[in-house]
């Protein structure tokens, strides 16, 4: 089921015709690349595809695609250090690399988060369904929304 949940999740950025996050980090200079997808399931709001990129120092972007809209170009908003440091330190907090998607996700009903990182070969993933979670799962919400509020800016038009 979970796969089933990641390849839809995967989709949106695939149909934007974005690069996928292992790519994003094995390009020269990138540091690091996270990722976080959102798909409505009410279609209330665009899907949407945001992903942060550091390259040296402490330069750090998001980049917000929304699906149909702006032919898939993403709009660029510059991460700060103490929200970059925020963000990727709380995962590090929730040992993010060793957390499983959440349990107990239906197949339709509730919004879908997942979130990437990948750093050189690495990569990893985490679904979510948002209003369902607890624990950790609510605090990896809790991140995105405190330290990347244009991550889950919700866009109708």
């Amino acid at each position: 089921m979970v796969e089933f949940l990641a390849s839809m999740l995967r989709s949106i950025a695939e149909q934007m015709q974005l690069v996928p996050t292992e790519r994003a980090a094995l390009r020269p200079g990138v540091r690091g690349v996270y990722r976080l997808t959102i798909r409505y399931h009410d279609r209330r709001s665009r899907d949407s595809v945001a992903t942060i990129t550091r390259r040296g120092g402490d330069s750090a972007e998001l980049a917000v695609a929304y699906y149909g809209l702006f032919h898939h170009k993403p709009l660029i908003f510059p991460v700060t250090p103490p929200d970059y440091d925020g963000f990727s330190g709380g995962l590090t907090q929730l040992h993010f690399d060793r957390l499983e998607d959440q349990s107990g996700i239906p197949f339709y009903g509730v919004d879908l988060w997942m979130f990437e990182r990948a750093a050189g070969s690495f990569y990893h993933s985490v679904i979510v369904a948002p209003e369902l979670t607890d624990g950790n799962y609510w605090r990896l919400v809790r991140l995105a929304y405190t330290h990347l509020p244009e991550a889950v800016r919700e866009v109708t038009s």
